[in-house]
């Protein structure tokens, strides 16, 4: 458990309470023309301003990314106090939570807590999240359970990114970027109109970074680089003033040796399974700020995405009808040294039959289709209402190898899990005044999901298959009132689902086919206050919320010392909750300077958890029994309680000078976490805070910008993960790091001509 509860309280604070001093004393005594630009969202499946709805929702748009140096999807934890992201060597591990809550397991027939939905397209697995951000018009993120409108995979929120639609005129730009850790990116798009009534878009985009983890191993290759390269092409035809259609089609791929898992503490003694001889760490001083490591196998993890959708939209008289449908894929190969070592393991296991170290990897491959049709009413002086049915059709396939050498940790599996859903959705507000507005949504869901497996291990194989179905029937409502024009309140409550799975990994079994990890469900309560201030100058937001999980699905990992064979089982956590207070606020202070500034406090516990298995090397003493624990009042893993973000947009002109100047300052905090669900005291993250800045110019007709930039200007050390491998090396200490990009300091510069 935390318990540094009350000092990391006071800087939160502290920052957030100048802050908004500073903004409305400065506000209050300059008269300024200059007000807040109305945000639109579509987080309700309509355009909306976002300070007009029930919800809690960020939204961010392409100029405030631009400026802040938002350039991939785990780039957007520095701008959402609520967010926080995982990182791993499996892309499928990792994964996006928000108010504490979000999946992160093994297992490839999971679906996400939070949903990542690309221009109202959902994606299927948790790596699919993790991706540039190119060309985009905005990104929304709604905070809570969303299952209503989003369906089975938003049963704690939602990330809509949005990307930018064909232009009435012609734009076009690219963007050059080279830093000191030999990255060079092109970003570059092109739109316009072809006739009167067709236009088109196509943005591409091509990225080669250098490794910065060194690998010992002589001839050994290094990690933590990456290279990418992406289309993405729209066509919008307006065939008539009442209909259109927009047609988009994309690819992407990438190739990453993300990422490097480098000892932070290693026993002097500790033998590779307790008994291989030989040092497995020779020339590395371990530590929380090592980046070396030695590994005699390549680490590689290589993606492959495709898709096609078309968005029907057609005005019948004063109605909107919507059709979307979706075909995507995605490929995920991935390779990875085991036992993070350059010893001869195999050796020794095999007594001379085998060489080599430890390596596992396979194929993720997913094939997803999806049909949305949505009816939305005008919005009568009264009420309006939207209606709408969606179905989805996804499968998951996965190939699975751990050294094939008789081992006990051995294994190779394939299988492949499918689900198909169709869901009935709606949602209805009726307006009892100008001022107050009820919202009633209702969802009914009927799914059925199915797995193939088999065990390539014996001969014959041996193949294991289940299938099972499951309907739900749940909603949201919520009441608002708007105190003059400035200032609303509303509550809400909503229902979260995350449908049932199966448990497909090594393990798996005629049991685990017939018994499907039970669905995830929550029940959200949630009240806030929006207002727009000081002549709409100063924007604050103030969200309460408190949700309750049953049936949380979640995983844990064991290696047994005797045997060495590693178990991997998803488990329905029997009950958890989080609770807290956000703040968000956006001031324009004098003629040139926005400040946007945002707190969570973030109270996520795990409330009933009997039977948890227990952490590498807990003992009786420390709560072990039998091999289990109880987590009950535990915390959730990578959940910081308190963390908080400050961002200073400034802006200058220059009299006589053919461009303006600007300066972006960004600076984000967080509490300590615990990276491990079963409460590992040696994986515990301090707190820490992180800084950007950006400064440069931009011509006055928007032709060019020239952006210098450094990330992490203070240098301010931090890991992305905490792995205890202590049942890898016989008991003894083997704690490792894992960075991110950010986790040090860089720098460079941008270069961005338009037309």
């Amino acid at each position: 458990m935390k318990s540094h509860t009350s000092n990391s309280f006071s800087p939160a604070i502290k920052t957030i309470s100048l802050a908004i001093a500073t903004a409305t004393f400065s506000a209050a005594i300059t008269a300024q023309e200059r007000q807040l630009e109305e945000v639109i969202v579509t987080a309700q499946k309509r355009a909306e301003s976002s300070q007009d709805i029930a919800l809690a929702v960020s939204a961010f748009g392409s100029d405030m990314m631009e400026r802040a140096g938002i350039t991939q999807t785990h780039d957007l934890t520095k701008l959402s106090p609520s967010l926080s992201a995982g990182q791993s060597s499996d892309k499928n591990n990792g994964g996006f939570r928000i108010r504490g809550v979000g999946t992160s397991v093994f297992s490839v027939g999971v679906e996400q807590s939070v949903a990542v939905i690309v221009d109202d397209v959902s994606t299927l697995l948790p790596g699919q999240a993790t991706a540039n951000l190119i060309d985009i018009e905005r990104v929304e993120i709604l905070r809570g359970p969303q299952s209503t409108l989003f369906g089975k995979s938003a049963s704690a929120g939602v990330i809509s990114i949005v990307t930018k639609s064909p232009a009435d005129e012609l734009e076009a730009s690219v963007e050059l970027t080279l830093t000191d850790e030999e990255e060079q990116k092109v970003v570059a798009s092109v739109s316009g109109p072809i006739t009167d009534t067709l236009g088109y878009r196509l943005s591409g985009h091509w990225s080669d970074r250098d490794e910065f983890a060194e690998n010992l191993f002589p001839g050994g290759d290094d990690a933590n680089g990456e290279t990418s390269k992406g289309l993405r092409g729209k066509l919008q035809w307006n065939f008539t003033d009442k209909a259109e259609v927009l047609l988009t089609a994309y690819y992407a791929e990438d190739e990453s040796t993300c990422c490097a898992q480098t000892w932070a503490v290693l026993d002097p003694g500790a033998q590779v399974l307790g008994f291989i001889p030989g040092d497995p760490a020779p020339g590395i001083t371990p530590s929380d700020e090592n980046t070396d490591f030695i590994a005699d196998d390549p680490r590689r993890g290589e993606t492959e995405s495709s898709g096609v959708n078309a968005r029907f939209t057609l005005e019948l008289g004063e109605y909107t009808f919507v059709s979307i449908t979706a075909q995507d894929g995605w490929e995920y190969t991935n390779t990875l040294d085991l036992d993070f070592t350059g010893l001869d393991v195999l050796g020794p296991l095999t007594g001379g039959a085998g060489s080599g170290g430890l390596v596992q990897g396979g194929l993720n491959k997913t094939d997803f289709f999806s049909q949305e049709f949505r009816l939305s009413s005008p919005s009568y002086k009264h009420f309006d209402y939207l209606v709408g049915l969606y179905y989805a059709d996804g499968e998951v396939d996965r190939e699975f190898l751990r050294n094939d050498a008789g081992l006990p940790l051995a294994s190779s599996w394939a299988g492949s899990s499918n689900t198909e859903s169709l869901a009935v959705f709606g949602q209805a507000n009726w307006r009892f005044s100008d001022a107050t507005t009820l919202t009633v949504g209702l969802r009914y869901n009927d799914e059925e999901i199915s797995v193939d497996f088999v065990e390539k291990f014996n001969d014959p194989d041996t193949t294991i298959s289940g299938d099972n179905s499951d309907t739900e029937v749940l909603g949201d409502v919520s009441v608002q009132h708007f105190f003059k024009d400035d200032i609303m309140v509303y509550a809400r409550y909503a229902q979260g689902y995350k449908g049932q799975a199966f448990d497909l990994t090594a393990t798996f079994n005629e049991d685990k086919a017939m018994n499907p990890v039970a669905p995830e469900t929550s029940d959200a309560y949630e009240i806030g206050i929006k207002s727009e201030l000081l002549d709409n100058r100063l924007q604050l937001n103030l969200t309460a919320f408190y949700t309750e999980y049953e049936d949380f699905q979640a995983q844990s990992t064991t290696v047994d010392p005797v045997t060495t064979a590693i178990t991997t089982d998803l488990n329905n956590v029997g009950a958890l909750e989080t609770q807290g207070v956000e703040l968000e606020g956006v001031a324009l202070i004098g003629d040139n300077l926005t400040l946007t500034f945002g707190a969570a406090y973030v109270d996520a516990m795990i409330e009933n958890f009997e039977g948890a298995t227990c952490y590498a090397g807990q003992t009786e003493a420390n709560g072990c029994t039998g091999g289990v624990q109880s987590i009950s009042g535990g915390e959730l893993p990578n959940s910081p309680e308190w963390k908080w973000n400050v961002v200073a947009d400034y802006r200058m002109d220059f009299d006589g000078l053919p461009f303006s100047g600007f300066a972006n300052l960004s600076y984000v905090w967080q509490d300590e976490v615990n990276f491990s669900l079963l409460q590992n005291p040696e994986t515990v993250h301090d707190s820490y805070g992180v800084g950007d800045l950006n400064i440069g110019i931009n011509d006055n007709n928007d032709r060019y910008r020239v952006t210098l930039f450094v990330n992490n200007f203070t240098d301010e050390n931090y890991r992305s993960g905490l792995v205890d491998y202590r049942g890898l090396y016989g008991g003894a200490i083997a704690l490792a790091n894992s960075f991110s990009r950010n986790s040090q300091r860089y720098y460079g510069v941008r270069v961005k001509f338009s037309l």
